[in-house]
């Protein structure tokens, strides 16, 4: 059935009116669900390098970027520490979790919050930007 020929409350179900107008929350919620209910979303392996590193006693935050993008990552303190993984800014790592939607940031992001186990954090080693600043700091010690 082509959507032309589709009844009226099928096709609203695929082609929300263009007048409608959602608030916030409800655009967050549609979100979310399109999010949780992705599969191409969930236990993705990502790779990149930690940069904005910053911990408080319950979590740990960072942003994961390529060079060209950016995600924004967080892992529970308590998970973090049974990793045995050790993350500074620089450090190129694949992490393997599901995609979140932070409703109250309104942010995608991989979060570490899969249960029963936290998720996977491989250290591959110096980031193409850690590797990048260390390169200029050798040249300039190098001139002087």
């Amino acid at each position: 059935m082509e959507m032309a020929d589709a009844p009226d409350t099928e096709r609203q179900a695929v082609e929300p009116d263009a007048r409608e107008i959602l608030s916030v929350s409800q655009l967050n919620d549609r979100i979310t669900l399109v999010v949780q209910d992705t599969p191409a979303l969930n236990g993705v392996r990502c790779i990149g390098e930690v940069t904005d590193l910053h911990q408080n006693s319950t979590a740990l935050y960072f942003t994961l970027t390529d060079g060209d993008a950016e995600l924004p990552c967080m892992i529970w303190a308590n998970r973090y520490r049974e990793m045995g993984a050790d993350l500074e800014d620089g450090t190129e790592v694949i992490l393997e979790d599901d995609t979140d939607y932070w409703v109250e940031g309104g942010k995608i992001d991989l979060s570490g919050t899969t249960l029963p186990e936290p998720w996977e954090v491989i250290v591959v080693g110096d980031g193409d930007q850690a590797a990048a600043v260390e390169r200029l700091r050798s040249e300039s010690e190098e001139r002087s």
